[in-house]
């Protein structure tokens, strides 16, 4: 009899297995977005692990229940995690994963819980709650919605109909989204999920009453905006638009209102509306967020704080730090910015640094790594923004495409001829001891040039220093570690010291009052004043520096007050190390240098070149450098211009024919002669390069700055257009002529 029930069993688990339909949309599903930009440059495998850590953390049974452990407890979950969870299973079942029947389970907690054509309680468990979220259920509707497509099954969809007929009655109100069933005293933008809206009224055949809905949400997200930052703070009053507290929401904050936990999923949900239909509104939403988001954070998402006041002001009441929440839900207002990238790579690349708990159970108290909010977020944004979260109801403009990391940001080697390592008759300004620096850590830093190796290069005529860097994440704070000193972080930059020995000279001495450098970065960078005084590893005085296009010429002035430097500045930590930064007048007294690093503690890509350096006394005089290096530097650059230049030598490889293949890779020098002066004006429209006035029949290619072939061909027409598949810098030869361009 015993044997008899264990077959049973067996044959119960295995009819649910069988009964599993195979995935019409397997993941990786790689379906570029009809509108905005698709982050086609991104590794699904790090979804797919990100998805696996998750799973294993939050997705527990409880009580005969399939949860998704939230809000960090092990007691309790919210219809909220079940319809992020629903929606996650649609789109991560590859076939092998048991994707659906998990989804199966979770749907079964919603309707045992309300959810039966209704929405669910908002609240289950140890902590029970009646009255549904409205935002769920608008997230659960959808996810049946997907699931009748991704599994062939009819059910869902009608499932799917009665909870959208129900919510039109309990989460509405008019046409304005209530914040839940049970109760309207406040508008939640985050609620505002206008591409389920859509969805819902192609699916119902009640598109009238749905865009009705649309309409009032945009109407009321746009007033509820700030005017300087276009940040929406988690509750907005229902007459006035002006922000609000709630006293009865589920994570109250003892705090003035702002954009946090709730309001950081608002451009997210624009971003949503944007991709799958092109919404003007939501693009407009999310537009007034980037042009104060790019230069608050420097062009690196990784520099988003974990919330704001709505005039982008920080809270000294919350803890400050970087969250998949933010930096993934304000970040994806990139997605349809008129310059989506760089930016949006850098959305990609601090979800990616950015994982879950292994483990529910001491969460955040031991056990690293991010809680349920942020790590369940993490793997929506991520979904979304790579082409992995499509509309499967409707796949009409989603293209399927291959992920290729070349099209996001590479490493770009500098023009011109490398300086020797040690030359000291060539230098930027009078100054020559510059030297590249990078961690040996093996965590993700590379730089170009190595670490080591002269930044200098002579680029016609003029002497620049010039690099460009990867690097690795910052490891989570572990106090043991620090004490046995483990602690090891990332780091990456150029450095110039005054003299060869990096002993210290007296600004004071001096009369050094400012410092103006003319340079040009990328990402986020710093710059700081070196100095001889013993101090704790990187608590140097320095500044954060916007990235720009072009070079840009600052002064920043250098009088010390307490740690102070002028315009410089040291984080409060570097004060409270057993060695501690320097005073600023120590750091005056024994100045030695300084250095351009980069800034981004969960990774990221940043570049510097600088064209001049220069220090100032209280009048604006230029103080000779000879002071400060100890001799003159003669400057003389026959050494470096005399020969060829090695980025436009001739090459042996079999493109030198004038055949080349796009997508290939050139060995040696990519740039190579083949046929005779072609005089021709390239330009740049958009994402297309044009050649103007080239010999028609001559060879072109476009190659990326390193040296794959983007495109190739010859010339048929007085105005040749090439398109390139991303932004960036690329080189173009056509004939024996090379040209360097920007496509902005």
């Amino acid at each position: 009899m015993k044997n008899f029930f264990k077959i049973a069993l067996g044959a119960i688990a295995l009819t649910s297995v069988v009964a599993s339909a195979a995935p019409q949309f397997p993941f990786p599903q790689n379906m570029k977005n009809p509108h905005g930009a698709t982050a086609m440059y991104a590794d699904p495998s790090v979804i797919q692990d990100h998805f696996k850590t998750w799973k294993k953390a939050w997705m527990k049974d409880v009580n005969g229940q399939r949860y998704i452990l939230a809000p960090e407890g092990t007691c309790s979950t919210v219809s909220e995690a079940i319809a992020y969870g629903m929606l996650i299973m649609v789109y991560m079942d590859d076939g092998t994963n048991g994707a659906e029947q998990d989804f199966k389970n979770l749907y079964n907690t919603w309707t045992q819980n309300g959810g039966n054509g209704a929405g669910m309680n908002w609240r289950i468990g140890c902590d029970g709650g009646s009255g549904s979220a409205s935002d769920a259920d608008f997230d659960a509707a959808l996810a049946l919605i997907m699931a009748s497509k991704q599994w062939n099954n009819s059910q869902y969809l009608e499932d799917a109909k009665k909870i959208i007929g129900w919510m039109k009655t309990n989460d509405i109100n008019g046409s304005s989204i209530k914040p839940g069933s049970g109760w309207n005293d406040y508008f939640n933008p985050s609620y505002a999920a206008t591409a389920n809206f859509r969805v819902f009224g192609e699916v119902t055949n009640d598109a009238s009453f749905w865009n009705g809905v649309i309409s009032t949400a945009y109407s009321d997200l746009s007033k509820c905006q700030n005017s300087k930052t276009g940040l929406v703070t988690d509750w907005c009053d229902w007459g006035s638009h002006q922000p609000t507290t709630n006293s009865k929401a589920a994570v109250a904050q003892n705090d003035n209102a702002g954009f946090f936990d709730d309001a950081a999923r608002t451009p997210w949900r624009m971003a949503w509306a944007y991709y799958w239909f092109g919404d003007s509104d939501a693009k407009k939403f999310n537009d007034k967020i980037v042009s104060w988001m790019y230069k608050e954070t420097k062009m690196s998402a990784g520099a988003i704080n974990s919330g704001y006041y709505p005039d982008g002001t920080i809270s000294s009441k919350r803890d400050n730090f970087t969250s998949s929440t933010f930096s993934g839900g304000m970040g994806l207002a990139a997605a349809s910015a008129d310059e989506p990238e760089p930016y949006l790579e850098t959305v990609y690349r601090t979800l990616k640094n950015k994982t879950s708990c292994a483990q529910a159970e001491n969460c955040g108290s031991g056990v690293s790594g991010e809680k349920y909010y942020p790590a369940t977020l993490n793997l929506l944004y991520l979904l979304l923004m790579t082409g992995n979260m499509p509309n499967l109801y409707n796949t009409a403009g989603f293209e399927k495409f291959t992920p290729d990391p070349s099209l996001g940001q590479q490493l770009s080697s500098s023009d011109g001829v490398q300086v020797e390592t040690g030359d000291s008759t060539v230098g930027v300004s009078g100054f020559w001891n510059w030297g590249a620096y990078h961690d040996k850590l093996n965590i993700g830093t590379t730089m170009s040039v190595d670490s080591g190796a002269s930044p200098l290069f002579v680029i016609d005529g003029e002497v620049f220093a010039n690099a460009s860097m990867e690097i690795g994440p910052e490891p989570a704070y572990d106090e043991e570690k620090k004490k046995a000193g483990l602690l090891k972080y990332p780091s990456a930059g150029i450095a110039m010291s005054f003299r060869g020995d990096e002993k210290g000279v007296d600004f004071t001495t001096l009369g050094v009052a400012s410092v103006r450098i003319n340079v040009k970065t990328s990402g986020t960078m710093r710059f700081a004043l070196l100095y001889e005084k013993e101090h704790c590893a990187g608590c140097e005085p320095g500044i954060l520096l916007d990235p720009t296009d072009d070079y840009q010429t600052l002064t920043f002035t250098l009088k010390p007050n307490g740690y102070t430097l002028g315009d410089l500045d040291v984080d409060k930590w570097m004060t409270d190390e057993p060695v501690p930064a320097a005073s600023a007048n120590d750091v005056m007294k024994t100045a030695s240098g300084v250095k351009f690093e980069a800034k981004m503690a969960d990774g990221g890509q940043g570049s510097v070149s600088v064209k001049s350096i220069e220090f100032l006394d209280a009048s604006g005089n230029v103080i000779d450098p000879e002071k400060l290096v100890g001799f003159k530097v003669a400057n003389d650059l026959s050494k470096y211009t005399g020969g060829s230049n090695p980025t436009s030598s001739a090459s042996t490889d079999p493109a030198s024919s004038g055949s080349v293949v796009p997508g290939s890779s050139a060995g040696g020098d990519a740039i190579v002669a083949v046929d005779a002066l072609s005089v021709a004006k390239v330009n740049v429209s958009g994402m297309q390069i044009q050649l103007m006035g080239a010999k028609i029949g001559a060879t072109y290619a476009v190659f990326s700055m390193q040296g794959k072939v983007i495109a190739s061909g010859r010339v048929n027409s007085a105005s040749q257009s090439i398109a390139v598949p991303n932004k960036g810098q690329f080189l173009v030869r056509v004939g024996n002529q090379i040209s360097s361009v920007r496509v902005k």
